[in-house]
């Protein structure tokens, strides 16, 4: 009966169109643990009771987007199991605690509330319930016992102390309400369709049609905003009060000024190539923020409006009298004001398909280039100033769920910078020594240790990060480690002057290393390392980053100022102590053809270059270079060129990349660098490979694969993209127990012998020595093989095992290199140095700026902006 319980409930989510067909919880071989994982957050049994009954739940009053929070999870939960009882009707005996989900400690109890909820009269005038009728009259299943091997459900909540919740992003696109969407089409799209005139001849080739669509969609587009202005906005002047109009309708009339005179160049950049069509969108770049404040106080006019028609009902009637004139009633005033977001985050995907169908060898491929990244730079900046409005939210949530928190004159939590993780650890003051459950909110400034009490908190102590140190702690009992004992996972936050510390007990060393890593990274965004002059700061205003020129992301703590006296540079994270616009003069060597993509942005020209020309350097802005050869002038890409002097430029990076000091002749010396903080970096250092020990150190690279023999590669690697490469431990009788390298190039696999000297360095040509594996490869990912062996002219660029999958759910879509640095502010982000790899994993969050992928050195998986990257071809 259990394993039919929670199949039965699978079964019924699908039909409810809350569960994909193909979700891994329909597979033969799933469990029960499927199924909990993907509700613990509580996002899809909120949508769950939207689908049966729309509106149960209010949107704004649930997290869709909780990343992994407690506090937001527990929210969902918790708002899901209020609307049982006040809309479909359940009774208090009915429902399942928030952390009967949360940790799965009763997940039998959760599908008896779900199998209540789906025979409820509302549901079942949707779907029928679960379990099916000729399985009613059975008894309910008796309470589990410790001792009950047989109960499925038993070993639940260990396994949800060991796995994170799930990243179920496509899913919730699965279930999200289309609404917007389809006001989109029909506004902007099917009028296009059903429209007889336009400015434009027929279509012919693809890149007409790609023309033709963003020419008349944003036609289309400025009628639906004349119509918000002429239809609603003035009808209602002597009807609602200005101070009302003033929020709902706020920038209305400005996006529609700004967007006929956009509209008006580029009807004639479509129609006579005069502007070019990038150019057009350049110029508009700075009128266009305009978006940022719209998408901040859209929220604010959808509130006011629901107010307003709430308090009165002549009001509502005139506004929904101006709706059937406008519409004939089919769109209501609060979705059409949801418009304007869905137009701006288009730009830039309907750029990439005209640069796509336009092909290379486009006239204005560079103006399209340069207008696509000014649009990808918008359209990231717009994203960010929606989610951190959602943090700032979020923040003011947990500071008001702290009942007695009494902050500092003048100041509020989002003061402290933006939450990093949260979650129960057990605390130990180093002053009384006694240990306490505490519920900790971590900041990027602040730590707060509370006492949780239901739904709110009671505050309990704090913690500036700013005057502490985190250091890990080994576990004092390997007895009790191997028992599987919880709360004994411990690292210590002491205070810099040694006056104070605390230790911290987490339930596994998983949970540690993440609270470990969290710590870190909110001491890096608050006092970052690499320029202790500048300071986490907040712009009233968009602000472009004064040394690559994007903008900075957000509405509070966007990036950091200089605290030089006179400075107002104000950078990115990954921009710090780097000078804008003061590179040294000089020669440099081009290591390959460059034919202006990526395009150097900005209105800047590429200078085109062939491999081995001598470029004569001029400037550079720590991003790009620029040079003069053949008497032209233009930008490149400083990855691509090398110093005349033959000085290999290391690349700053935030997660993978090592300095290390080498000889006079270029051979790296003994030095082992310094690694990025992650749970997978706490690897001993590396420099044999004599022995079982020694290979299962390596195992834990993505590149190493032990034993396999020069056929078993050949087979494996036979249609993985040019690029890929392993180190195995040859099977041959010749060289049997030796190391080879293993590339493919060309679309053939490269085997090369990897040699160890009598000194011990390792060298694939006797004129680059290495003292371990890590560093032959590393250098190698960095410089062409060519220089050694003329006939494999790249890179090693994607390990092994991030392209042989990660689970039978994985599916690499593509691969992007980064063309940007990076740096992650958030533990769920990418940091990228320029030239990394990065494995496609998810293209769903294109909308919103963010792909997710796999780092094709480290292996973490994450998402990063897809604006600091370019896809690579299929080849």
């Amino acid at each position: 009966m259990a394993m039919e319980e929670w199949r039965h409930c699978v079964d019924w989510l699908v039909r409810c169109n809350i569960l994909p067909e193909e979700h891994r919880a329909t597979q033969p071989d799933a469990s029960a643990f499927d199924l909990a994982q993907t509700l613990r957050d509580g996002v899809l049994i909120c949508h769950l009771l939207n689908t049966l009954s729309p509106n149960s739940v209010d949107l704004k009053d649930f997290s869709q987007r909780p990343q992994l929070s407690q506090f937001l999870c527990l929210k969902n939960i918790r708002t899901f199991l209020q609307s049982c009882q006040s809309v479909f009707g359940l009774s208090t005996s009915d429902l399942f605690d928030p952390l009967d989900l949360f940790e799965v400690r009763d997940f039998r109890k959760v599908l008896t509330t779900l199998s209540k909820l789906s025979k409820t009269p509302i549901a079942k005038r949707r779907h029928s319930g679960f379990p099916p009728e000729q399985f009613s009259h059975r008894p309910p299943p008796p309470r589990r016992y410790q001792d009950d091997d047989d109960d499925i459900y038993g070993n639940l909540p260990d396994l949800a102390l060991h796995h994170d919740l799930d990243d179920n992003e496509e899913i919730y696109d699965h279930v999200y309400q289309e609404d917007d969407d389809e006001i989109y089409e029909d506004l902007c799209t099917r009028n296009r369709r059903e429209s007889s005139i336009s400015e434009l001849p027929a279509p012919v080739t693809k890149r007409d049609y790609c023309i033709k669509e963003l020419h008349d969609t944003e036609k289309n587009y400025v009628d639906a905003l004349r119509m918000i202005h002429l239809k609603f906005n003035k009808p209602l002047k002597d009807i609602i009060s200005k101070a009302d109009r003033d929020v709902i309708f706020a920038h209305i009339e400005k996006l529609l000024d700004v967007h006929e005179k956009f509209q008006a160049e580029l009807q004639s950049a479509c129609t006579s190539g005069k502007p070019k069509i990038g150019e057009v969108f350049v110029k508009y770049k700075k009128s266009l923020l305009l978006y940022g404040n719209y998408c901040s106080d859209m929220p604010k006019a959808q509130e006011r409006l629901e107010e307003v028609t709430r308090r009165n009902e002549n009001i509502r009637t005139q506004i929904e009298n101006c709706e059937r004139l406008a519409n004939d009633g089919k769109f209501k005033l609060r979705d059409l004001l949801h418009v304007p977001m869905q137009r701006v985050l288009k730009y830039h995907l309907l750029l990439r398909e005209l640069i796509k169908q336009s092909g290379k060898q486009a006239e204005d491929k560079d103006s399209l280039e340069q207008g696509l990244e000014a649009m990808m730079d918008l359209s990231l900046y717009v994203n960010e100033v929606k989610r951190d409005n959602e943090t700032l939210q979020l923040i003011e949530e947990i500071q008001s769920s702290i009942g007695d928190l009494q902050m500092p004159a003048n100041t509020t939590l989002k003061d402290y910078g933006r939450l990093q993780k949260d979650g129960e650890l057990k605390v130990k003051n180093h002053t009384d020594n006694k240990i306490r459950i505490r519920y900790i909110f971590l900041f990027d400034k602040v730590m707060l240790m509370c006492k949780a009490k239901g739904e709110s908190y009671s505050f309990k102590e704090a913690i500036i990060l700013a005057v502490y140190k985190v250091q890990d702690q080994q576990p004092a009992n390997r007895e009790t480690q191997r028992r599987g004992d919880k709360w004994n996972s411990s690292f210590v936050m002491g205070k810099k002057d040694g006056s104070n510390a605390f230790s911290f007990f987490a339930k596994t060393e998983d949970m540690k290393a993440k609270w470990i890593d969290a710590i870190k990274l909110a001491l890096e965004n608050a006092s970052p390392p690499q320029g202790i002059n500048y300071v986490m700061h907040t712009f009233d205003q968009p602000t472009e980053c004064s040394v690559c020129g994007k903008l900075l992301r957000g509405v509070f703590f966007q990036g950091y100022k200089c605290t030089d006296p006179g400075s107002d540079i104000a950078v990115h994270k990954e921009c710090i102590g780097k000078k804008p616009n003061t590179g040294s003069r000089g020669q440099v060597r081009a290591l390959c053809n460059y034919t202006g993509n990526p395009n150097p942005g900005g209105g800047r020209p590429a200078l085109r270059f062939q491999k081995d020309d001598v470029i004569k350097l001029l400037n550079n802005d720590a991003q790009w270079w620029k040079g003069l050869l053949n008497g032209d002038e233009g930008w490149f890409p400083s990855q691509l060129v090398q110093e005349i002097e033959n000085k290999i430029r290391r690349k700053p990076s935030y997660l993978d990349v090592k300095i290390r000091s080498r000889t006079e002749n270029g051979t790296p010396s003994n030095i082992s660098p310094p690694r990025a903080h992650s749970p997978a970096n706490n690897k001993p250092y590396v420099n044999v490979v004599d022995d079982d020990r020694s290979s299962d150190q390596l195992s834990v690279y993505k590149w190493f694969v032990g034993p396999m023999g020069r056929d078993t590669a050949n087979h494996r690697m036979e249609h993985m993209p040019n690029g890929t490469f392993l180190i195995r431990v040859s099977e041959n009788p010749g060289r049997k127990g030796e190391l080879s390298l293993s590339i493919r190039y060309d679309n053939q696999v490269r085997h090369i012998r990897v040699e160890k000297n009598a000194e011990g360095l390792f060298y694939l040509a006797d004129t680059k020595f290495f003292s371990s594996l890590p560093e032959l490869v590393e250098f190698y990912q960095e410089n062409s093989l060519a220089d050694s062996f003329p006939g494999v002219d790249t890179t090693l660029k994607f390990p092994f095992k991030t392209q042989s999958g990660g689970g039978a759910n994985t599916r690499i879509l593509g691969y992007a290199e980064a063309v940007y640095d990076y740096a992650a502010t958030a533990t769920s982000q990418l940091s990228l140095c320029r030239g990394d790899k990065v494995a496609i994993l998810s293209k769903t969050g294109s909308d919103k700026g963010w792909w997710k992928g796999e780092h094709c050195i480290s292996g973490k998986n994450g998402y990063f902006p897809l604006a600091y990257v370019r896809e690579l071809d299929d080849d």
